[in-house]
């Protein structure tokens, strides 16, 4: 063996660590790893202590009814990228255009308990619609009130959790000025929302 080499590796290794494509990468995988947890508590809810299943039927409760079959829109909810295929990180529901974000929120909370919302709540991970591109966070504390045709989204809703990006965690405001997709009938402007 050759000990300049194997040197050499290492160093190479090392410095590899410290890139920023590495970094991104590790919080990535953390994110997905706690993504697939929350998703497991989704999909085995027979598993759930009182405490646990007891706080998400309050949040379900503060939930509007469904709406039948041929009225109102689904809402999808990935947790993470698709391309992770993360198990129970899919849900869907029907919703009316005059329910509110905190309606979304509320199903969420009884899909995938408290923990969820407080990730969002304190920007460790972001709501975002994904129908739009770019893709940008919707601030769920700025917006609970907001109807869900007011954001845009409705009549299609398709939402991803997402891990934030350092400026959204830090409380940064986000203005872009890159037009997008059209909204919809009735949804307020980007600048309105950002």
């Amino acid at each position: 063996v050759d000990d300049a080499l194997l040197y050499l590796g290492i160093s190479a290794l090392e410095q590899m660590r410290e890139s920023e494509e590495y970094k991104m990468g590790k919080k990535l995988r953390a994110f997905h790893a706690e993504m697939r947890r929350i998703g497991k508590g989704q999909r085995e809810q027979q598993n759930l202590t009182e405490g646990e299943m007891g706080v998400r039927l309050q949040y379900l409760t503060r939930c509007p009814k469904e709406p039948p079959l041929g009225r109102g829109a689904i809402m999808n909810v990935q947790l993470g990228d698709e391309r992770e295929k993360i198990d129970g990180g899919l849900a869907s529901r029907r919703f009316d255009g005059d329910d509110t974000l905190a309606d979304v929120l509320n199903w969420l909370g009884g899909c995938y308990g408290d923990e969820l919302l407080e990730k969002m709540r304190s920007r460790e991970c972001c709501l975002c619609d994904l129908n739009r591109y770019p893709i940008l966070p919707l601030d769920v504390e700025k917006h609970q009130k907001k109807t869900l045709q007011y954001l845009g989204l409705f009549p299609s809703g398709k939402l991803g959790v997402r891990l934030s990006e350092d400026s959204w965690r830090d409380g940064d405001e986000i203005m872009d000025d890159i037009h997008g997709s059209a909204r919809g009938l009735g949804a307020a402007s980007r600048s309105m929302l950002y």
